[in-house]
């Protein structure tokens, strides 16, 4: 079977490994050559039908991101063509850096940092600690299992939000309709975005989900820019409905320097970097692996996109 590599991300070591791991299965790296192929591992910006229509024989597309948003899911239903996702690559290091945000908004690290610059010695006192706080997750998925996971290390309780019904052990309390939306955001001290954006979580945090949170509470988004109406939260900042956000995604990317959400208060803003890793190439490619394994011997695939 022909599968084609896009080397804008994957490296010739990888392809060799790929290789290595199949060794009766042709890999294309040449863009010229990608029409004989019957699977292709792409960066979303290539999931379109002017870059796939060539591709003829195309029956599966393993995705080297996490993300789909931008690509048209409807194109690859009507070509019958199954796609993936890069599940799980990523979950690790933005649990990390999830914590990273919160510890620098806790502990006053910013403002510890300008103190150290000018040689001044002065306790900021901390008023807000992750033990004893009630966390909750707006899309419950493996980024989220890998955050609470580690929340329980801390002492905090859970409450994840998904669209569907499914028991995880990760989380204490796991809510699904409207009512439940609510009472996550009534309840936590910290609430953590990682839900994919779609047309039903655009702008899912607006003015009206910024007054129903506690006056303390705290919001990190590692998913989609678009999911939170950035004015609302500029809003909520500016009159303290909430304690601060962090933020690793923007609307748009990269964010223009003079955009207000870069001087709005008790604002941590990344420059979507939350999946920066050593591993990540090499926690990548094992997925890939193991989901081309899956689709050699038609097993089950459980990161498809349906």
């Amino acid at each position: 079977m022909n599968i084609y590599v896009d080397m804008t991300y994957l490296k010739d070591h990888h392809v060799e490994h790929l290789k290595r791991a199949f060794p009766d299965h042709q890999f294309i790296t040449d863009p010229k050559k990608r029409g004989s192929a019957s699977i292709a591992l792409l960066m979303p910006g290539f999931a379109n039908a002017l870059f796939l229509d060539m591709m003829t024989h195309l029956e599966f597309v393993q995705l080297l991101t996490a993300g789909y948003d931008t690509v048209d899911l409807a194109y690859f239903k009507n070509r019958k063509i199954r796609i993936a996702y890069a599940k799980d690559v990523f979950s690790i290091q933005i649990a990390e850096d999830v914590f990273a945000k919160i510890l620098y908004l806790n502990r006053h690290l910013a403002s510890y940092t300008e103190q150290q610059k000018n040689g001044i010695w002065k306790v900021n006192a901390v008023k807000h600690d992750i033990h004893g706080s009630t966390v909750g997750f707006i899309g419950a998925g493996s980024i989220a299992k890998e955050i609470a996971i580690r929340m329980k290390s801390f002492g905090a309780q859970t409450i994840g939000y998904r669209r569907s019904k499914h028991h995880d052990p990760a989380f204490d309390e796991m809510v699904y309709d409207e009512g439940g939306f609510d009472h996550l955001l009534k309840r936590s001290d910290i609430i953590i975005i990682s839900i994919p954006l779609s047309h039903k979580t655009y702008h899912l945090i607006g003015d009206e989900q910024f007054k129903k949170m506690k006056k303390n509470a705290l919001i990190i988004n590692v998913a989609r820019g678009d999911i939170i109406d950035q004015n609302a939260l500029m809003r909520a900042l500016d009159q303290g409905l909430i304690r601060g956000a962090g933020l690793d995604v923007t609307s748009p990317e990269p964010l223009p320097e003079d955009h207000p959400l870069w001087k709005t208060p008790h604002l941590f803003i990344t420059p979507h970097q939350a999946s920066s890793s050593p591993y990540l190439h090499d926690r990548l490619l094992m997925r890939v692996i193991e989901t081309l394994d899956l689709v050699f011997r038609k097993h089950h695939i459980p990161n498809l996109i349906e």
